[in-house]
Parts: structure tokens; C-alpha cells; sequence
């Protein structure tokens, strides 16, 4: 993921720690439930915030 968003010359994400279970709950709707909606937001979030 980090090496894409470096590529259109967007800065790494990093999740912390604390964001961790957010995150992996996101990855695995995008994964297994094919809605990725949740992982983007939590991303645009991410990004947004840093």
C-alpha cells in the first residue's frame, strides 16, 4: 500500500497501534466481503489526520 501512495506522491501511513483492530476489521470486509468501502475511509482518515 505505502509503496503505491509514494508512487502518486502521497506520504506513507503508518497505523498505530491503537488503530490496529480498526484497521484489520476494514481489511478483512475489503477482503473477504469484497465492500471496500470501510478500508478507504479509514485510509482517507488516516491520511487526512496526519
Amino acid at each position: 500500500m505505502n509503496v503505491m501512495l509514494a508512487s502518486g506522491n502521497y506520504n506513507w501511513l503508518i497505523v498505530a497501534v491503537e488503530k490496529q483492530n480498526q484497521y484489520m476489521q476494514a481489511l478483512e470486509q475489503a477482503s473477504v466481503e469484497q465492500n471496500i468501502i470501510p478500508l478507504t475511509q479509514f485510509l482517507v482518515k488516516l491520511m487526512t489526520t496526519n
